[in-house]
C-alpha cells in the first residue's frame, strides 16, 4: 500500500513494504520507498538511500509471551498504570477532524521538544488511503495524557508520531504521564494483535551512540522486547522537480549516520552491478 501527498511544491508517492508498488498512485515528482529489505534502484546515480534500524515486535505471539519479552521496569509500569483508572481510545477510521485534533495535541509537544511539527498533508494522505490509526489515553478526569499515530497496512503498524500531555497538563506528575504512555503502547500492541497484524514497529532506533536523549528513547523502546531489524529507505526522483527534492534532502541529511551508511551500501551495490 502507498500514499500520495504534497510537500511544498513537490508531489511524493510513498510506498511501504516490499510487496507494494507505485501503481495506482498517479504521477509524482519523487517515489519514496520505506520498509525495504534492500536498496531500490541502486543503479540510479541521483538518489538518496538510508540504512536504518528499527524495532519490530511480533504480535502473533501470545499475550503471555509478549509480556515475558518486556523488561522488568516496563512490566511494572504497565501493571501499575492498569490501576490508574485510565481509558484508551482507538480511532481506526479517522476523519479530517480527528487528524486536526491530533495535530492540535501534538504540535505544542513538538514545539516544547524542538522537533518537527505534524505534517498534516502526509497524515491526510494516510487517512485517505485507509492507512491511519490514532490512539489516546485519558486519566479518570478525562485529560489526554498521551497519543500515538500509526501508519498501518493490515500487516504492520509503524508509529509515526508519539506525544504526551506533560507540557499542557502541568498538574499531572510526569511519572504518571510516562506510565500512561507505556500503558498506551501496550494497549496498542494488543489492539493490533487482535486485529490480525504481524508486527508492531517502533519506527526506528537511533544509531547515534553519542546522543544521550536518543539513546534513552532507544532504551524505552527496547523495554518492550522485540527484534532489531536493518532496513532501507530509497528516495528516487522521477523528473526535474524530483531531482531538486533529492538534492535538498542530500544537503539537509548530509551529516546523518543513516545516510552515510546508505551511501556505503549504494557504492558497494554499484560496484557489484
Amino acid at each position: 500500500m502507498g500514499i500520495q501527498w504534497k510537500k511544498y511544491i513537490f508531489t511524493i508517492n510513498e510506498i511501504f513494504g516490499t510487496n507494494d508498488s507505485v501503481s495506482g498512485l498517479g504521477k509524482a515528482d519523487a517515489h519514496t520507498f520505506y520498509q525495504q529489505q534492500e536498496l531500490v534502484e541502486p543503479e540510479r546515480k541521483l538518489a538518496v538511500h538510508r540504512q536504518v534500524v528499527t524495532l519490530l515486535i511480533d504480535v502473533t505471539k501470545t499475550e503471555e509471551a509478549l509480556r515475558k519479552d518486556m523488561n522488568r521496569t516496563t512490566r511494572y509500569q504497565i501493571n501499575k498504570a492498569s490501576r490508574d483508572e485510565l481509558t484508551v481510545e482507538v480511532i481506526d477510521k479517522p476523519t479530517m477532524d480527528d487528524v486536526l485534533a491530533f495535530e492540535g495535541f501534538f504540535n505544542p509537544f513538538a514545539d516544547e521538544k524542538g522537533i518537527e511539527r505534524c505534517r498534516t498533508d502526509r497524515v491526510r494522505g494516510l487517512m485517505e488511503s485507509g492507512m491511519l490509526v490514532i490512539t489516546y489515553v485519558y486519566d479518570k478526569e478525562g485529560r489526554k495524557l498521551a497519543s500515538h499515530l500509526y501508519i498501518s497496512n493490515g500487516q504492520r503498524a509503524a508509529m509515526l508520531y508519539s506525544c504526551s500531555g506533560r507540557f499542557t497538563n502541568a498538574d499531572v506528575p510526569p511519572i504518571v504521564v510516562g506510565r500512561a504512555n507505556r500503558y498506551l503502547h501496550w494497549q496498542d500492541i494488543l489492539y493490533f494483535k487482535h486485529a490480525g497484524y504481524q508486527y508492531y514497529d517502533f519506527l526506528g532506533l537511533s544509531i547515534n551512540e553519542e546522543d544521550k536523549e536518543e539513546q534513552n528513547i532507544n532504551k524505552f523502546k527496547k523495554g518492550f522486547g522485540g527484534k532489531e531489524v536493518t532496513e532501507y529507505q530509497s528516495y528516487i526522483p522521477q523528473n526535474g522537480l524530483g531531482k531538486m527534492l533529492v538534492l535538498i534532502l542530500k544537503f539537509r541529511w548530509r551529516n546523518q549516520l543513516e545516510v552515510k551508511k546508505g551511501k556505503e551500501v549504494h557504492r558497494r551495490k554499484r560496484k557489484e552491478g
